[in-house]
């Protein structure tokens, strides 16, 4: 944020001057874009890919015909076998350890690899009303919506489709005339519509998925991520470029960016970057976009001195996530092919990253990083502090946009011979809009020096 804006924890961008201040869940998803669950999602929410074993060394599918499949309709079809033979004191029983093999299986909407058949589910009455669905096929008609019907003896609601598998679609649970994200969904796209300020956008999910279009990325719900030392947990989505579902099984170099629910939605940064791997796939990479369990804290964990958090933030993403990452998506071990990146007080804490877990990022990407932070506090540590194995980019507005003590930072950094690139946009303001014209040249500078897997 710029300087004196302390109370700001988060700007709108110039096209939220109109937003509505309808109910987010009451707006449907228009287009080919989407969130995550207003229903809590499991921890898990889609399943690892399968790994190689050393006794075959056959490699798993890294193709995304393979990769995006929803989970067998299958199991919903054994499930409705099985409680027609169990007593209901059984069912419920029954009911957890489907939606578990559905979450291992690939999520929803279930699909059949042999037919155009499509289930989704629901669970518990809905809380606006009857269940349905609505998808992008009917431009997301209310009255074209296909009702869930409940599952005999139990609280699990399910409606049946017929869409062709050949072509992926997009979708939102209703309830009543609410519009709801599903939460059983790991493959899912920003709905596009701009929400009021400081509302968290919305997401719908992905049917066939292994039909999306080939020129775009995929973007995968990992669910509620917990942080140890914080404790709390918080959404975070994994961006995969078509690079990744090439069949090639390659590693990719990763980059972790704060504000992942924002950048997803008012920074549209998914879509920026399908745009740069389309021209150059060559600088693709994995972006792992982390949020926050609500914007209250965004100072709290992001700032640091006393009485905030940033450094059990740090740990969280290089202890709890950096783990999670590494066991669900083929990503780079190196340091260098490692980057972290935000704006504003994210470009500070991707910058305290650095210092705080020397090794552990080789590549910061700050984006009108809010450096006047603690009487510049981190400017001073960059200076005083030894030398880290991290190159730097740093961007920001001018004149007003952070860009003195911005410029301040890259005196210091070269001073201490840091590889760093400073980028002025002149007149750009502190939003989300000037963010997203930049990532382009951001991602660039990530790629283009020496971040090869190990």
């Amino acid at each position: 944020m710029p300087r004196g804006v302390l109370g700001v924890v988060l700007l709108a961008s110039a096209a939220c001057v109109a937003c509505s201040s309808a109910e987010p869940s009451a707006v449907p998803g228009p287009t080919d874009g989407g969130v995550a669950p207003a229903v809590p999602a499991p921890a898990s929410s889609a399943p690892p890919p399968a790994s190689a074993t050393p006794e075959t060394g056959v490699q798993p599918p890294c193709d995304r015909a393979r990769q995006a499949r929803g989970a067998p309709v299958a199991l919903f079809d054994a499930l409705r076998s099985d409680l027609a033979a169990l007593a209901p004191d059984a069912r419920s029983g029954r009911v957890e350890t489907f939606l578990t093999d559905v979450r291992l299986a690939g999520g929803a909407p279930l699909e059949d690899a042999g037919s155009d058949r499509v289930v989704v589910l629901a669970r518990g009455a809905g809380p606006k009303g009857p269940w349905a669905v609505t998808t992008s096929e009917v431009g997301f008609d209310v009255a074209q919506a296909t009702a869930l019907t409940a599952v005999e003896g139990t609280d699990l609601w399910a409606a049946e489709l017929e869409s062709p598998r050949t072509k992926s679609f997009t979708y939102k649970l209703l309830s009543g005339t609410t519009f709801l994200e599903d939460p059983l969904a790991p493959n899912v796209a920003w709905d596009g519509v701009t929400r009021a300020f400081g509302v968290r956008g919305e997401f719908n999910a992905i049917g066939h998925a292994s039909a999306w279009p080939a020129e775009k990325g995929r973007l995968v719900a990992l669910g509620k991520q917990h942080a140890t030392k914080l404790g709390d947990d918080r959404e975070v989505f994994a961006y995969l470029p078509p690079r990744y579902d090439d069949g090639s099984c390659t590693k990719l170099p990763s980059v972790l960016f704060h504000d992942g629910n924002e950048s997803l939605t008012r920074g549209d940064f998914a879509g920026a970057a399908d745009a740069l791997y389309a021209k150059r796939p060559e600088l693709s990479a994995v972006l792992v976009f982390v949020g926050l369990p609500s914007q209250d804290v965004r100072m709290t964990q992001y700032g640091f001195g006393e009485g905030f958090r940033a450094p059990e933030y740090v740990d969280f993403l290089a202890t709890d996530l950096w783990p999670t990452v590494t066991k669900r998506f083929r990503v780079c071990g190196k340091s260098s092919a490692r980057g972290i990146s935000g704006a504003s007080l994210g470009g500070l804490v991707s910058t305290f990253a650095a210092f705080e877990k020397p090794g552990t990022w080789g590549w910061v990407g700050a984006q009108s990083a809010s450096y006047f932070w603690g009487d510049e506090g981190l400017i001073t540590r960059a200076s005083s502090s030894p030398k880290v194995a991290t190159r730097f980019y740093l961007d920001s507005g001018c004149p007003d946009d952070n860009c003195d003590v911005t410029d301040k930072m890259e005196g210091v950094m070269k001073q201490k011979g840091y590889d760093v690139l400073r980028v002025k946009a002149q007149g750009a303001e502190h939003e989300w809009s000037a963010w997203n014209a930049r990532l382009a040249g951001m991602l660039t500078h990530f790629r283009e020096a020496v971040t090869a897997c190990d």
